[in-house]
């Protein structure tokens, strides 16, 4: 608003209302610097003021109409650039009520000395001029704060009205916390029931497992009625809060800096009611999830109950030909699985993309599942067994001699590649770890990582 005057005579100072410290400046620099060194001090309002020219006696300065002049002036500038610029109508009050009111009063009084011991000065006009510009000053400083006063009628409207479109969604939300707190205190009720009607279908017999297995289907229903009304109500009052922060915050987004002006945060009305509905979806659900599994596995195990009464009814001849049957296929699915573990322990391990060096951490648990198969296999009953076991039985010392030796050497020379390779010691360090203590399977996890690791993404 202000060209730069080189040439200009005077200073600028500028005080924040939270800092003890004045900042002043060269009148050639403008208002704008004092104000800006000010704000870095502490905050708003800044009050404003142009010292009177320095080596410039209060005598000369009452008598000379240039000298009277020029001081006028910059002190116009400090209101302007309050008033102006920076448009902060608490600033602009303390501008003129602070420094700059002091200044000018003790200018007057000292005219007003001046005046009775001589009548007739050169600076006769200073209190008119004075009361001029409080005059000038007064009507924009007024009209401003009626403004900002508007302005924060019309913000404290929207608020008003928010609490009161928001006193509904509040009720609601206290309802539905004391019904997810009625609910939640159900769970070992629910808990107990189910473990009731297992203890129930334990004992009962063909005809009663029937009823066993409704009985089941109605606790799992009413299990799921609850939650999932609660869970519809959540949902829709969780989409209702969500349109209701929308709508609060476009009608006060216009209004934002009237509020920082005045130092006020827009509140949040809406995140901490979200987020508990979260939970309370969240915790239902995964109760859901819960019950469905456990009346699941009730209702798998009163099949085998029934399955289990019926052949104990059926005579000797169908029990011997429906274990035969049952025997013939778990010997088939032993001898299928033990033949496909001899196939994967003949291949050799798979080696890294990019460094060629081998993955051992699956072998290894390949290898220690053979080796625990060793003991069924040389068991007097592994008859059904057997079919597989044959398959086997060639390679358990092979597999127990790689485990002790074969798999450990071949992990050490891997970590010894690395660390010609120039990879980070502490991975390398952690496997070297495991294997000394005997750990080949931790060793060859960690091995793996590290190969890995210094292969990157």
């Amino acid at each position: 608003m202000w060209d730069r005057d080189d040439d200009a005579r005077g200073s600028f100072c500028a005080q924040a209302d939270t800092s003890t410290v004045e900042y002043c400046v060269d009148a050639s620099e403008g208002p704008g610097s004092a104000w800006r060194e000010a704000e870095k001090s502490g905050a708003l309002p800044i009050q404003m003021w142009a010292p009177r020219p320095n080596g410039v006696m209060l005598d000369d300065l009452v008598a000379s109409e240039a000298e009277l002049t020029a001081w006028f002036d910059n002190l116009d500038r400090a209101v302007a650039y309050v008033r102006d610029e920076e448009k902060n109508a608490e600033s602009l009050r303390a501008t003129l009520h602070g420094e700059l009111r002091g200044l000018l009063a003790v200018v007057g009084h000292h005219q007003k000395e001046v005046l009775e011991e001589e009548p007739v000065r050169a600076a006769d006009n200073f209190k008119q001029a004075m009361a001029d510009k409080a005059s000038a000053e007064k009507e924009p400083l007024a009209g401003r704060i009626a403004a900002d006063k508007q302005a924060m009628a019309v913000v404290q409207a929207i608020f008003d009205q928010a609490r009161d479109d928001a006193a509904p969604l509040r009720s609601r939300y206290a309802a539905a916390a004391v019904r997810f707190a009625a609910y939640r205190a159900t769970e070992a009720v629910e808990t107990a029931a189910y473990a009731a009607l297992s203890a129930e279908a334990s004992r009962s017999d063909i005809q009663g497992l029937g009823g066993a297995e409704q009985a089941v289907l109605a606790a799992a229903r009413e299990a799921s009625r609850a939650p999932n009304e609660l869970a519809a109500e959540v949902m829709t009052l969780s989409a209702e809060l969500q349109a209701f922060a929308v709508s609060f915050e476009e009608e006060i987004a216009p209004h934002k800096e009237v509020l920082a002006t005045h130092g006020a945060v827009v509140p949040d009305m809406t995140s901490g009611a979200l987020r508990s509905l979260s939970a309370m979806l969240g915790y239902a659900q995964r109760r859901v999830a819960r019950s469905d599994a456990t009346a699941t596995g009730l209702l798998s195990g009163i099949a085998l109950r029934r399955q289990a009464l019926e052949l104990l009814q059926a005579d000797e001849g169908a029990r011997e030909a429906i274990a035969r049957s049952r025997i013939r296929k778990a010997s088939e699915g032993f001898s299928e699985g033990a033949r496909a573990r001899a196939a994967a322990l003949s291949a050799a391990p798979p080696v890294s993309e990019k460094l060629g060096l081998p993955l051992l951490a699956e072998r290894c648990g390949e290898l220690l599942a053979l080796v625990q198969l060793r003991p069924l296999c040389e068991a007097a009953g592994s008859s059904w067994r057997e079919a597989g076991c044959a398959a086997l039985r060639g390679r358990f010392d092979a597999a127990e001699a790689e485990l002790r030796t074969g798999l450990p050497r071949e992990i050490a020379a891997g970590l010894a590649a690395l660390r010609e390779k120039g990879m980070a010691a502490a991975a390398l360090d952690a496997a070297q770890a495991r294997l000394d203590a005997g750990d080949v399977k931790g060793a060859a996890l960690a091995y793996d990582a590290a190969v890995r690791g210094a292969e990157g993404p």
